[in-house]
């Protein structure tokens, strides 16, 4: 099954906050199967593994409550209690009294993805009640004219997703520049979120910041593989 024939099963099935596909990336997928893991039963799932990689991020600083993630990604106390079981079982994760913390292991793989939340969002670029940037340092090679970026973001939930990136100071919105599309200026976004050449941008519109926050996650995962 494509890329897109995957989003539009995944749209005509998709209750919020449920999701039908609960995989948007692979990254999950290896170390899932190692411990027989199978987030594909039923015919709905909660959570899908960008909201696992946005918790690992939001772990990545500290000690963080299952509260505290729920209510930052939107998915319920009970989905981030099955993500944080899934996260200690692979060993990228664990809990004490006063939180949930990333182990060594865990804090290597979001290193790796260079991604980082800027502190600065964006503000009216996009007709959407929320808006969501997302940056992935040194990940820009990583970015063709394609669909499948945006694709993931749609199917977690996002209105308008463009991946953007920076290259000899220039910032391009590859899929948009294909298909000849029009776009905002995003080079002022770019100077404030600290966007540097090489970098991937992730910028996502829905009806909540909880849905873009983790539909720019959905996109990034798309990208890192």
């Amino acid at each position: 099954m494509n890329a897109e024939s995957q989003t539009s099963d995944c749209l005509n099935t998709h209750l919020e906050p449920s999701y039908f596909c609960p995989f948007i990336g692979s990254m999950f997928q290896e170390p899932m199967r190692n411990l027989s893991i199978d987030m594909r039963r039923g015919m709905v799932r909660r959570f899908t593994d960008a909201h696992i990689l946005y918790i690992m991020y939001l772990c990545s600083d500290g000690k963080v409550s299952r509260q505290a993630l729920a209510d930052i990604t939107g998915i319920g106390e009970g989905a981030v209690r099955t993500i944080l079981k899934y996260l200690r079982g692979m060993g990228f994760a664990d809990a004490q009294k006063r939180g949930i913390y990333l182990t060594p292991k865990g804090k290597e793989l979001v290193d790796g993805t260079g991604i980082e939340i800027p502190e600065e969002q964006p503000l009216g670029l996009l007709d959407c009640k929320a808006e969501f940037v997302l940056l992935a340092h040194g990940k820009g090679h990583l970015m063709d004219s394609g669909i499948k970026y945006r694709d993931g973001a749609i199917m977690m939930g996002a209105s308008v997703c463009m991946p953007f990136r920076m290259d000899g100071g220039k910032v391009t919105v590859p899929y948009y520049d294909a298909v000849q599309l029009e776009y905002p200026d995003l080079s002022e976004l770019a100077e404030r979120i600290g966007m540097k050449d090489g970098d991937a941008g992730m910028l996502c519109g829905a009806a909540s910041i909880q849905v873009a926050s983790s539909a720019a996650f959905g996109g990034m995962l798309k990208l890192l593989g």
